[in-house]
């Protein structure tokens, strides 16, 4: 196995195994500061979607309806962010694909494409390599269904067909996105901040001090891993999320998966 990806595994399992709620060890989040791991997490942190393919599009050679479909699809891309729910995200982002799929077909040139499906492959490899062999189907289900994405773009441009091979690119990098840092940094982020609720409806003046402290302490925790997801900063979100998900386990809070 080459060294580099030999050097993300350790990363990765540990991404895989707190996202899937299973036991980890003690302190698994010191493998998070290791400065071997900070580059797996820029691979895995940026994967190229219809954001980055609209903005390495030729502006200039869309004809107005066109540039106005693009811009649509970019604001339906980006009101995902505040969808009620997984499904209705998932739902906007591929009506958005499916929107801006033609648009960039005829507006983005092959070296921008080929770049943003070779990046998607290095992290559907690096994440495969990880889950090899452990008990997470769910992540390893998005990375199998991101790599066969690819190799249907692959094949629709051997093909001919540009939308085809644009769309299925977009389709892989929201499937991947799934499995990536952010992703598992807002999962254990939403997972805590439901546990924490439940505490503080627990929690009462009769429990003493040491209670009421404990969730303060948790309450920061949760906090400064949101404020930390919004500065891109997963690694420190994971850590955090994840040391407020222990003292929620002590105090006999959880979030679910």
């Amino acid at each position: 196995m080459p060294r580099s990806r030999r050097r993300a595994r350790p990363l990765l399992v540990l991404l895989a195994a707190i996202a899937a709620c299973s036991d980890a060890p003690d302190a698994p989040t010191a493998l998070l500061v290791t400065p071997e791991t900070h580059a797996a997490l820029a691979v895995g942190s940026s994967l190229p979607g219809l954001p980055e393919l609209a903005a390495a599009a030729d502006s200039a050679a869309l004809a107005p309806p066109d540039a106005a479909g693009l811009a649509q699809a970019r604001r339906l891309w980006a009101s995902a962010d505040s969808a009620p729910d997984a499904p209705s995200a998932r739902a906007l982002r591929t009506q958005a694909n499916r929107l801006a799929a033609p648009i960039l077909a005829a507006s983005l040139d092959s070296v921008a494409l080929a770049a943003a499906q070779q990046k998607l492959e290095r992290w559907s490899e690096l994440a495969g390599a990880a889950l090899r062999g452990a008990d997470l189907p769910e992540l390893a289900d998005a990375v199998a269904d991101g790599g066969a994405l690819l190799q249907r773009a692959r094949e629709a441009a051997r093909a001919g067909d540009r939308a085809a091979a644009v769309l299925a690119t977009l389709d892989a990098s929201e499937r991947l996105a799934e499995t990536t840092p952010r992703a598992v940094a807002l999962r254990l982020a939403s997972a805590d901040e439901r546990a924490l609720e439940a505490l503080r409806r627990a929690v009462g003046p009769r429990d003493g001090d040491a209670a009421v402290r404990r969730a303060e302490r948790i309450e920061r925790l949760v906090r400064g891993a949101r404020e930390a997801i919004a500065a891109g900063k997963y690694d420190v979100a994971i850590r955090r999320a994840y040391y407020a998900r222990q003292l929620l386990g002590q105090a006999g809070a959880s979030g679910g998966p």
